[in-house]
C-alpha cells in the first residue's frame, strides 16, 4: 500500500500523493487496474476524494502512464547520458532479462489507447518522449528518429505476442538484438 499521510493538503499536494499511488497500482496490477476505488485502496482514502482531483477514471490512467513513463525515461536518460550500442541495448534490456510484467505494460497501454481517446493522446505522447531519447543515443548520422521509431514499433510487436503467449517469441532478447543490430548496421 502507498503510503500517504490523510491530514490536509492542499489540491496539488494530494493530486500528486493520488497519481503516486495510481502508478504504484499501474506497477503492480497493469493498467487496467488503476480504477479510482483501487487508487483510493492505495493512497488510503475514499473513492471520492480520487473524482475530485480526477474527472474520470480516463485521465487517472493517462496521468498515470504519463508519470510512470516519464520517471522510467528520466532514469533511463540519467544511466545512459551518451550515445552509443551499449545505451540503445540499456534501452531493450528488459527483452533479454526476460521482464514480462514490463512488457507486458506496454502492451497492454498499446491496447488500452487503441479504444480511449483520453488515453491515446497520453500513449502518443509518451511515445514521442521515449522515440526522442532513444533516437538522442542511437549512434551514425543517419535518420536516427526514424530508426528509433522502427525498434520501438519491433519492441510494442513482441510485447503484445509475448502478453498472448511467452512462448510464441521463444526468445525475445535476440529478435530485439537482431534488429538493433540492423538499425544500427544501416545507421
Amino acid at each position: 500500500m502507498y503510503n500517504s499521510w490523510v491530514g490536509y493538503l492542499s489540491h496539488d499536494e494530494r493530486r500528486t500523493e493520488l497519481l503516486h499511488a495510481a502508478v504504484c497500482v499501474l506497477e503492480r496490477d497493469g493498467l487496467a487496474a488503476v480504477t479510482s476505488r483501487a487508487v483510493a485502496s492505495e493512497a488510503g482514502v475514499s473513492p471520492g476524494l480520487v473524482h475530485h482531483r480526477f474527472a474520470t477514471t480516463s485521465e487517472l490512467a493517462a496521468e498515470a502512464w504519463l508519470a510512470y513513463v516519464e520517471r522510467e525515461r528520466t532514469a533511463y536518460e540519467l544511466e545512459t547520458p551518451a550515445p552509443g550500442r551499449p545505451a540503445v541495448d540499456a534501452f531493450f534490456a528488459p527483452f533479454g532479462e526476460g521482464d514480462l510484467a514490463g512488457l507486458a505494460r506496454w502492451a497492454d497501454a498499446w491496447r488500452h489507447a487503441q479504444s480511449d481517446g483520453r488515453f491515446a493522446g497520453a500513449f502518443a505522447e509518451s511515445y514521442r518522449a521515449l522515440e526522442r531519447s532513444l533516437a538522442e543515443r542511437i549512434p551514425g548520422r543517419g535518420d536516427r528518429r526514424a530508426a528509433a521509431s522502427r525498434l520501438l514499433l519491433i519492441a510494442f510487436g513482441v510485447a503484445g505476442a509475448q502478453r498472448i503467449d511467452p512462448g510464441l517469441i521463444p526468445d525475445p532478447g535476440a529478435v530485439m538484438a537482431a534488429a538493433v543490430d540492423r538499425e544500427l548496421a544501416g545507421g
